[in-house]
């Protein structure tokens, strides 16, 4: 009778105990996946872990059958032609195949396989994807391994000039390193104070929670330059890497990219779709214009309102020799919507014609360069200026998804947040800033405004109370906590701050303790009082008068903000102290709705 393939093939099937060799490993298999799911959620290994194991063991069933296939599940006489019932008859043979495959190698096949991905995992547990380990910027805190603060560099030229050079070359490299979301990137203000306060390497590490440092210095005589780069581990002061590079000053971009590249080799780093062509860009080709930035950066960092007129004229002049320089753009923008921030004579404000310069330069920025975080951060804070809600969040969200460790977006969306009704999401940002930028005496008064506007009363005092010790040459400090105490009735410690606010402000030292103490006779009379001459910046100007009950002067210094179309100013005047004090004034709400202020 013709031999049947199919009949065979069952036959072999069965000989071979295929199907006990499947459920064997079916039913292994399915244990190994509960241990893998077990683990998962108990060590906290990556999400991607049980699929994988199940992919491997998928991968494992075709072999385990395979090896099964070819192995005989008992000796093969009937392949020989001997029946088998003439098995005790058949002269002895020789058995070819070894009874190799079993239920219990079936088993550990299965283990073998489990092995195969319990090594792959610790591999990336030990690369620092699992237990513990880092995780990116959108998922979670960024591993301390790779970390690093950015220091400025010494400037050793002869004529000790460069300073502003220095501080704009760290300041380009730090903005490199930014775009990798696995590196925390310390904050320029924080590294940068801690330099210039003299503190070294392993407190600059353990103050600002990185573990690597990098720092340098710059010689440079007329068009050549050399740098010298070292990036340094904290916690046991080894160089990682060092470099001297001796140019021509025409590739400083050149330079930073070498040193930022340096670094993100050295940590280990990857940026999301692979690293660009070029890290630092050539933002122009002018170094004259390029070197008018870097000085316009130098002068707005010091906020004064001498500087930012200076820095004013330094962004100008590096635009004018390249009207296509986007940073510069930016830059004045940043130093035209601060302006009148620092601007202590009331007769010296120009919101109207600062705020629409501040606007068409941060347009024209972003216009040149779309994806420039810091150019939408400057349009941002310009529209939450002049009252356009929608537009503003709009771009502080942009600013954010381009570059979530800038710390300045976070702490000027802090302030739009608290002064717009979302009180709760402004500390969110403002604490997000304070981390990025923890020394930053500007962002730690901020963190103490949102606090305040959202409630948190005790909260905010200690904050400011911080401020003060952060920096306590600064009159900004001083203002925020004596007006905190006066709220809640802490009368002659705030007196005593009030009074170092005045000398660090330099204003009169009797008029200003006059105008506190007619402060606090209002709320205690409930009569209006006589407030001397002050010169202090407007926002503290309407606060005195509020305080001392002189209402219709207070809407007087209000209606400058609305008249001039400063509807950002209007409503953080509202949300701090105005809204309840004058409220019941019939101009007041007029005033407000003018100003698109709805809450």
């Amino acid at each position: 009778m013709p031999d049947n393939p199919i009949k065979r093939l069952i036959g072999d099937i069965h000989r071979r105990s295929l199907w006990q060799v499947l459920g064997i490993y079916l039913l292994g298999s399915w244990l190994v996946y509960q241990v893998v799911q077990s683990l998962t959620e108990g060590l906290g290994l990556p999400d991607w872990f049980p699929a994988f194991a199940v992919v491997f063991l998928l991968l494992g069933l075709p072999m385990v059958l395979a090896t099964a296939f070819v192995q005989e599940g008992r000796p093969a006489h009937e392949e020989d032609g001997v029946p088998v019932d003439d098995v005790d008859r058949a002269p002895a043979a020789p058995t070819t195949h070894s009874l190799l495959f079993t239920w219990r190698n079936a088993f550990l096949s299965g283990v073998g396989a489990f092995a195969i991905v319990g090594m792959i995992a610790v591999g990336s547990i030990i690369r620092g994807g699992g237990v513990g380990g880092a995780t990116s910027a959108a998922g979670g805190p960024t591993s301390v391994e790779r970390s690093i603060a950015v220091l400025p560099f010494d400037d050793l030229s002869p004529e000790r000039d460069q300073q502003y050079f220095a501080e704009g070359l760290s300041e380009g490299i730090l903005h490199a390193l930014a775009q990798f979301p696995d590196l925390k990137v310390a904050a320029r203000t924080s590294a940068f104070l801690l330099a210039e306060q003299g503190a070294d390497i392993e407190t600059v590490a353990s103050t600002l929670g990185v573990a690597t440092v990098m720092e340098g210095s710059i010689q440079r005589a007329g068009d050549q330059i050399r740098i010298t780069a070292q990036l340094i581990e904290a916690e046991t002061s080894f160089h990682l890497w060092s470099e001297v590079f001796d140019r021509p000053f025409t590739d400083i971009f050149g330079i930073q990219d070498e040193i930022a590249r340096a670094i993100v080799d050295r940590l280990q780093v990857t940026l999301a779709g692979g690293a660009p062509t070029e890290l630092v860009a050539e933002a122009t080709s002018s170094t004259e214009a390029h070197e008018a930035y870097l000085r316009g950066r130098f002068f707005w960092n010091q906020r004064t309102e001498e500087s930012l007129g200076t820095a004013i004229t330094e962004f100008q002049r590096a635009i004018d020799l390249d009207p296509n320089y986007s940073e510069a753009h930016a830059g004045l923008s940043d130093a035209y919507l601060l302006l009148d921030n620092y601007t202590l004579a009331p007769g010296r404000l120009d919101f109207r014609t600062n705020l629409e310069r501040g606007l068409i330069a941060a347009r024209r920025a972003v216009s040149l360069a779309p994806d420039l975080n810091i150019a939408h951060a400057s349009l941002a804070f310009g529209l939450w200026n002049v009252g356009d809600w929608d537009g503003a969040e709009e771009e502080f969200e942009r600013a954010i998804e381009l570059n979530s460790g800038y710390a300045t977006a976070h702490h000027w969306y802090a302030l739009f947040s608290s002064t717009t009704g979302r009180e709760l999401e402004g500390v969110a940002h403002a604490r997000r800033a304070m981390e990025l930028d923890p020394v930053s005496r500007v962002i730690s008064r901020n963190l103490a405004r949102t606090m305040w506007v959202a409630g948190q009363t005790e909260e905010a005092i200690e904050q400011m109370r911080e401020t003060v010790q952060l920096a306590p040459g600064w009159s900004s400090a001083s203002f925020e906590l004596a007006a905190a105490l006066l709220e809640i009735e802490e009368y002659d410690e705030g007196l005593k701050v009030w009074v170092d606010f005045a000398r660090l402000a330099g204003v009169d030292a009797q008029a200003g303790r006059e105008a506190y103490e007619a402060a606090v006779r209002y709320r205690e009379t409930g009569e209006p009082q006589t407030l001397p001459d002050l010169e202090v910046n407007l926002r503290t100007l309407i606060w005195v008068n509020v305080q001392s009950g002189q209402f219709d002067r207070a809407i007087e210094l209000l209606e400058d903000y609305v008249e001039t179309g400063a509807y950002g100013w209007a409503a953080y005047s509202h949300v701090l102290w105005t809204g309840d004090r004058l409220g019941g004034d019939p101009r007041y709400p007029a005033l407000i709705e003018k100003a698109g202020i709805t809450w």
